[in-house]
């Protein structure tokens, strides 16, 4: 071919383009693999089979390929693969399922496809968001539920007959439509964007000035993680990330979900996750303050923030007020964990430009015409061994599984395919490995994300069982590209072994010097406390003694009163002695005529002081 296919042009930036990129582009009303020109908008995507492509079944062959389910008969396997992989089989497998009546593709072509679609009450018969946005341009074909993909997407016929696209939310606010997509009523309503103003829009697109005036944000957060970039074409001009641990380890969601069911839990981890949540949103909101300047001058932010993670940018009146005072936008792609690196992702599949696949061209679906001649020759093959009656059941099945294996090969570049090996590898089955690699299967195939058996595995035997075939048969695969890193012979094995125990023995040297630590710390524990007793305990004797003094000091001193006063009462009574009586106080002997005496027992006291002194004589005695 003289160009190459559309389908294998890398896609480019819409900064890059030059600024005639546009002129004389004319936008189309579908996918380019169902219309063939702008003009005629509304071609079907697939035209209906002819009565003699119906009845051609290959009958002759005494085989052939068939789907119960569309109740359609092909002439190859290819043909076959390709219906299964078709939108028309996914309808009629979700109607099959729903007890409905499955639909012909004649009918599907002559009906509208939003109305028979919306009438039936089926979901989208489309694959997720990574097929439409990772498939080749073959696969992604509008015929049931094409206009979710088309709703994402403007499409472009350029001066040179190239078929473009472009996400529509790079050139449309939110609340715009095409014209193609606007009612009768409302194609001159503010919101109807109208075929030259799209392209004047992008044209501006291409011609716009990298000085800083034509700024754009993305603002990513979902599950404690944020990323913001702030974009001037190609160029980041700045960014910011922020990550903090608010999601609930395995039972998921975010703390505050938890609490809103009604069960608040009072952990650590919980109170943890609530002040890193609360601390998130003060942090994001406190950088879209300070970037204030970037929103003013932005010409749009595509904002990322599923569920409640909206809060986090709009629930506080500066931060709502810098946020909405540009144009916001959704962003249309499959965004993963929040981080500067997807940040620049979706931001670089935003702002690209894609060579769409054309439907008239379906030969060059094949990179090469080797491969035509290839298929056309296997189906011969078919043809001449299905006319051979004579022929065996057994050999009719061996020839047909060779075939099918050289039909195989000619679309492995189209088809890729989960090995048994891959499955194996992935379930962590070192045993189903080990056969697998000895029965011949390849551990270089690549599944359809790319990735080797050797790549799936997560088992470290499956692993080990990957080295190990590779030590026994280094030549019989491409090891660099199965991505085993090396070999696993038995002497490594061994060494490896021998260091495990060698480590295993220092680690329980370890332990055990640990435990005689800690038993010879718990024992100079325990001599510290013995002595603290003892100390208390002669803190404790000190204080008795002190007070024993303190009582035989009064002692003394309520004798020398009393020997005092008996003096002083035998001088009075001119040498008389005197006893203690009734009238008299028990303890100093002072006579109580004229007193109110104190009573304890049978003993009469003159005064509080006498009653406590004699107290005390009396419990010492």
């Amino acid at each position: 071919m003289a160009a190459a296919s559309p389908e294998k042009r890398p896609p480019r930036s819409l900064f890059e383009l030059p600024s005639e990129f546009f002129d004389s582009s004319v936008l189309l009303r579908a996918h380019p693999s169902t219309a063939p020109s702008a003009a005629e908008p509304h071609e079907p995507s697939r035209p209906p089979p002819t009565t003699q492509q119906q009845q051609q079944p290959s009958e002759s062959a005494g085989f052939r390929w068939t789907c119960n389910t569309c109740a359609a008969e092909f002439e190859s396997l290819l043909e076959q693969r390709e219906h299964f992989t078709s939108d028309l089989h996914r309808l009629n497998v979700k109607l099959s399922i729903a007890g409905k009546t499955i639909i012909k593709e004649e009918d599907l072509d002559k009906a509208d496809s939003d109305s028979v679609f919306d009438d039936l009450e089926i979901s989208s018969v489309s694959g997720s968001e990574d097929e439409l946005e990772n498939g080749p341009a073959s696969e992604r074909g509008l015929s049931v539920k094409g206009k979710e993909e088309f709703r994402k997407k403007l499409y472009f016929r350029c001066q040179s007959g190239d078929s473009i696209s472009i996400w529509r939310c790079i050139l449309l606010k939110e609340h715009e439509e095409p014209f193609i997509d606007c009612k009768s009523g409302l194609m001159e309503s503010a919101s109807c964007v109208q075929e030259d103003e799209m392209i004047n829009r992008v044209k501006r697109l291409t011609c716009e000035p990298r000085d800083a005036s034509h700024l754009r944000i993305v603002l990513l957060t979902s599950g404690g993680h944020f990323a913001g970039c702030v974009f001037d074409g190609n160029s980041i001009v700045a960014h910011k990330t922020f990550h903090r641990y608010v999601v609930r380890a395995k039972a998921g969601k975010r703390q505050s979900g938890k609490d809103a069911t009604g069960k608040v839990a009072h952990s650590a981890g919980s109170s943890l996750r609530r002040y890193n949540e609360a601390a998130l949103k003060k942090e994001v909101q406190e950088l879209i303050f300070s970037w204030k300047s970037y929103f003013d001058t932005c010409v749009c932010a595509f904002i990322y923030a599923p569920s409640k993670n909206r809060q986090m940018l709009f629930d506080g009146d500066k931060t709502q007020s810098v946020i909405q005072a540009c144009d916001i936008r959704s962003v249309t792609l499959t965004v993963h964990r929040p981080t500067l690196k997807e940040a620049k992702r979706v931001y670089s599949n935003l702002t690209q430009l894609h060579y769409e696949m054309e439907c008239s061209t379906v030969d060059e679906t094949l990179s090469h015409g080797e491969n035509v001649t290839s298929v056309q020759q296997s189906e011969g093959k078919k043809k001449e061994v299905a006319v051979d009656s004579e022929e065996s059941i057994s050999e009719l099945s061996v020839s047909l599984e060779l075939l099918n294996k050289n039909e195989e090969a000619t679309i492995k570049s189209s088809k890729i395919v989960t090995t048994p090996l891959h499955e194996a590898a992935k379930s962590g089955n070192a045993q189903l490995t080990l056969e697998l690699l000895e029965q011949g299967l390849d551990p270089c195939i690549k599944d359809a994300r790319g990735k080797t058996p050797y790549l799936l595995a997560s088992d470290k035997e499956v692993r080990n069982t990957f080295r190990r075939f590779m030590a026994l048969n280094l030549d019989k695969w491409d090891w660099h590209a199965a991505d085993v890193p090396s070999a696993l012979t038995k002497e490594m094995e061994e060494s490896q072994a021998a260091k495990q125990a060698e480590k295993d023995a220092k680690k329980k040297a370890r332990v055990k010097e640990l435990k005689k630590l800690k038993k010879a710390r718990e024992k100079e524990e325990k001599e510290k406390e013995k002595e603290k007793a003892k100390e208390e305990r002669q803190r404790k004797l000190a204080e008795e003694r002190e007070k024993r003094a303190a009582a035989a000091e009064r002692r003394l001193a309520a004798m020398a009163a009393q020997s005092a006063g008996t003096s002083s009462a035998a001088a009075a009574n001119s040498g008389q002695k005197a006893a203690p009586d009734d009238n008299s106080c028990s303890c100093c002997f002072t006579s109580l005529a004229g007193k109110v005496p104190f009573h304890r027992y049978n003993y009469n006291y003159c005064s509080t002081t006498c009653m406590h002194l004699h107290s005390e004589m009396l419990q010492d005695d």
